[in-house]
């Protein structure tokens, strides 16, 4: 909390302290990033030679990425125990759904295109320090779309799951690994507004976790089996 609440006041009072991930496999992470207002106070390589207690001293790390490369185990699992400690933004040619789907199951807060302006990135990087998340909208709107089609395809033939289409996306996201937050994200909704579908999916069904929820809402005939 006390790393959270720092950074918020640093993206008020001076420029944001970002750390740049410049990886082999993409190069450059953002090739304007001397236009940007921004301090850049590192440059590293690779994640992996990111310390937890160092990401977290930053107000955001910007991460070079391809779709590759977020579905790369050892990128994954870095990814994952830096989100812990600091704000990643992912920054690719041309995002899509399943990237946004990929980085926001890893705990990133943000990802933009590597043609943003810099005023664009700079909107950003303030969003994300601020404890939202930042992700453009038409990766949303197609997040979106994939979720639809998945939840039709995986959960719609099963007539004894009666959840409500919208609980049918939201168990499709939690799959994936989303928070309440980056459900509401996704959706755009408001984060209540998503625990509250989550939590009637759960009563629904009877489950006790989310990890329940998404096996139950995907056995053909559910009938309560986590009493």
């Amino acid at each position: 909390m006390g790393d959270q609440e720092s950074r918020k006041r640093r993206a008020g009072s001076a420029r944001p302290r970002v750390c740049v991930i410049d990886s082999r496999e993409v190069g450059l992470a953002y090739a304007r990033l001397d236009e940007c207002r921004l301090d850049v106070m590192g440059s590293l390589p690779s994640l992996s030679q990111l310390t937890a207690a160092t990401a977290s001293t930053y107000d955001a790390i910007l991460v070079g990425c391809t779709e590759r490369l977020l579905l790369s185990p050892p990128f994954r699992t870095r990814a994952h125990q830096l989100s812990r400690a600091a704000r990643l933004i992912a920054l690719m040619a041309s995002p899509t759904a399943e990237a946004g789907a990929q980085a926001a199951s890893l705990g990133f807060v943000g990802l933009v295109s590597c043609d943003v302006t810099p005023r664009a990135l700079e909107r950003t990087i303030a969003a994300t320090a601020l404890g939202e998340s930042a992700f453009p909208r038409t990766v949303l709107n197609g997040l979106v779309q994939m979720v639809s089609r998945l939840s039709s395809t995986r959960l719609g033939a099963y007539s004894d799951v009666a959840l409500t289409p919208r609980q049918e996306q939201i168990v499709e996201l939690i799959a994936q690994g989303a928070t309440d937050r980056e459900i509401a994200s996704f959706l755009q909704i408001s984060q209540s507004t998503a625990h509250k579908h989550v939590q009637n999916a759960l009563r629904r069904l009877n489950a006790k976790t989310r990890s329940q929820l998404v096996a139950s809402a995907r056995q053909p005939a559910f009938r309560g089996s986590f009493d």
